[in-house]
């Protein structure tokens, strides 16, 4: 009797092990697949405001029935600070969808850049476009590092205007990292 009962609690123990190896690999996937939105009500400025109803706010706002809109600048921007470094994995573009067909399609010649600084800022994407209204576009980073800062530059003299940003960065893993302290693995 005594010889069933060390079998059944040898088999459970290995159990055990095997279904907190597949707890970890879980939550370890959760990390790395799962991103969140982390741009939303953020600071942002750009390099001019075509209006005051058209405010860099505007494209962190939840809306794309709202929009940024610049002047008519060389090199117009828009950037985003994020207030931490995140790893950033895809950033989505949503167009203004007010208005006509040109003006939709001044969205083009796009640099999508990402950085921890303003002065150290690398390029995510470049978007040729030129887009429609309404598009959403979505860019996906490789492996450029952490970024705080996310900055729409156009490359030529013209209007920058989107109705909203979407930045997507890896899930946070520090409840990861507590879950091994805890079990002191």
């Amino acid at each position: 009797m005594e010889s069933n009962f060390n079998q059944t609690t040898t088999i459970l123990k290995r159990h055990d092990g095997i279904l907190q190896e597949i707890m970890k690999a879980v939550q370890r996937d959760n990390c790395t697949t799962n991103l969140k939105e982390v741009a939303h009500n953020k600071p942002s400025e750009q390099s001019s405001v075509y209006s005051a109803g058209h405010s860099a706010s505007k494209a962190v706002d939840g809306n794309v029935n709202t929009f940024i809109h610049t002047t008519y600048d060389q090199s117009p921007y828009w950037i985003v600070d994020l207030g931490k470094n995140y790893q950033i994995k895809q950033i989505d573009i949503f167009n203004r969808n007010i208005g006509d067909k040109a003006t939709g399609e001044r969205l083009r010649d796009l640099d999508i850049m990402i950085g921890p600084s303003h002065n150290e800022m690398h390029l995510c994407a470049h978007y040729n476009g030129p887009a429609q209204l309404g598009d959403h576009i979505l860019f996906t980073c490789g492996l450029v590092g952490n970024a705080r800062y996310v900055k729409l530059v156009l490359t030529g003299t013209n209007y920058l205007h989107v109705a909203e940003v979407k930045v997507y960065a890896m899930n946070d893993c520090s409840t990861l990292n507590e879950i091994k302290e805890i079990q002191g693995t």
